[in-house]
């Protein structure tokens, strides 16, 4: 079992502690709120840098190798990312290494020095990061990246959400710094402590190190476009010998009262090995190696996502093969059966977040950065609602979401005019 409890320090940084008093290790995340959604398009790619720079200009560490040094020395790890509404850094220790832990991760948070030599060898890591999403032909080809533009965002779905070599290589320390400031800032940053250790002595450090930071959050977080009256698609040329695509239908926000029943319902289409995509894709037809259905979440609006890759010889069989799973579900439903069975899968793995002190850190950290609840939605609530869902609530659902209206595809390779010609005509 574990104990939670909130504390908001008088600057107004709010900190989680959750206790997890029979495992031994701590984990330790800071979650800030900026990310692509709050960039200018002139600076694509800042919230990523900065989250690189963060680990260089750090407030106690002369530079990134003192600071790796002093995490390897307690047999920690430490990992960061940046998602397009938030950043996260992230420490992982034994719990009787709970206090350097919390020194190094505010030495991170609070650094803010983005010398200049720094900032070029951080740029061309970055640059090499890119790499990883660009063609052989030098294009922008990530696949997230599209489908999040081409359903949420104005302008071109193909603009790369991290920035491009362009706009990566016209940052400089004034615009880190800057951005920096505007952001970390004590109510634009939860910290969440999570796993072995006591809140009174943990609570002393954390007020102690973070307690003098200053500011107020002057950023605007955009709204999304929502508006969209029918089928939208994407199809970029890459030369491959497979084709990759999402099919993506708008869905939920996080933590919306239907988000449970939507979790089910990408269980049921392609959650598991059993699931229908997995069998009938490919178990069944043999068309892919591997296909996935899953929901998207942000804090204002959501999608439920279907991937995979296939030999482009197979590109309009593996289409015709998802969209009939995907008519099938929205005409016939789901059976008893497989509402009873996945009810069981998404209540174990709901109730299994419960043992990761990093899971739970995750569920508390980004629901409070999010949406500020009053009284936080907790795994076991989460994992209780799934026993209350009907079948008219998963039909209901079903007939909201899987209409052409909400559909977006999204396709990477190297596909003819036709391919395209005859996948349109299918989505319809």
């Amino acid at each position: 079992m574990y104990t939670y409890s909130k504390e908001t320090l008088p600057n107004g940084l709010r900190v989680i502690y959750i206790e997890m008093p029979h495992i031994h290790s701590v984990v330790m995340s800071a979650y800030i709120g900026v990310g692509s959604r709050y960039e200018e398009e002139k600076k694509l790619g800042i919230s990523h840098f900065l989250e690189h720079m963060l680990f260089r200009g750090t407030k106690g560490f002369k530079n990134s190798f003192e600071l790796f040094q002093a995490i390897d020395s307690i047999g920690g790890d430490i990992d960061a990312y940046t998602s397009p509404e938030y950043s996260a850094v992230t420490i992982q220790i034994h719990n009787k290494h709970i206090k350097s832990g919390i020194s190094i991760l505010g030495d991170i948070i609070l650094g803010g020095n983005f010398g200049s030599d720094d900032i070029e060898t951080e740029r061309r890591i970055i640059q090499e990061e890119m790499k990883q999403f660009v063609d052989v032909k030098g294009d922008y080809v990530c696949i997230d990246d599209m489908s999040f533009s081409l359903m949420w965002k104005d302008g071109s779905a193909e603009t790369p959400l991290f920035g491009d070599e362009k706009t990566i290589a016209a940052l400089r320390a004034d615009d880190l710094y800057a951005y920096y400031k505007k952001f970390f800032v004590p109510d634009n940053i939860v910290l969440c402590i999570s796993g072995k250790f006591r809140r009174n002595e943990v609570s002393c450090h954390v007020n102690e190190i973070f307690g003098d930071l200053q500011g107020k959050m002057s950023g605007l977080k955009p709204p999304l476009k929502t508006t969209q009256t029918g089928l939208r698609y994407l199809y970029k040329k890459s030369p491959s010998q497979t084709i990759s695509f999402k099919l993506c239908h708008k869905a939920y926000p996080y933590r919306h009262e239907k988000v449970i029943i939507m979790l089910l319902i990408a269980d049921v289409l392609g959650g598991g090995i059993g699931s229908r995509l997995s069998l009938n894709v490919r178990e069944k037809l043999g068309l892919v190696y591997d296909i996935t259905c899953y929901p998207t979440l942000f804090s204002d609006v959501g999608s439920i996502d279907i991937y995979t890759s296939t030999k482009k010889e197979n590109f309009e069989k593996t289409t015709k093969a998802v969209m009939d799973e995907v008519h099938k579900l929205f005409q016939e439903g789901i059976t008893e059966q497989e509402l009873s069975r996945t009810e069981e899968r998404v209540f174990s793995q709901t109730q299994l977040i419960m043992d990761s002190p990093l899971a739970m850190s995750n569920w508390f950290g980004i629901e409070e950065l999010l949406i500020t609840p009053e009284i936080p939605d907790t795994p076991e609530k989460q994992a209780q609602k799934v026993h209350a869902i009907t079948m008219k609530a998963v039909h209901d659902t079903i007939a909201e979401i899987f209409v052409p209206e909400k559909r977006n595809f999204i396709v990477v390779g190297s596909y003819r005019w036709l391919n395209k010609k005859h996948t349109i005509a299918m989505l319809k």
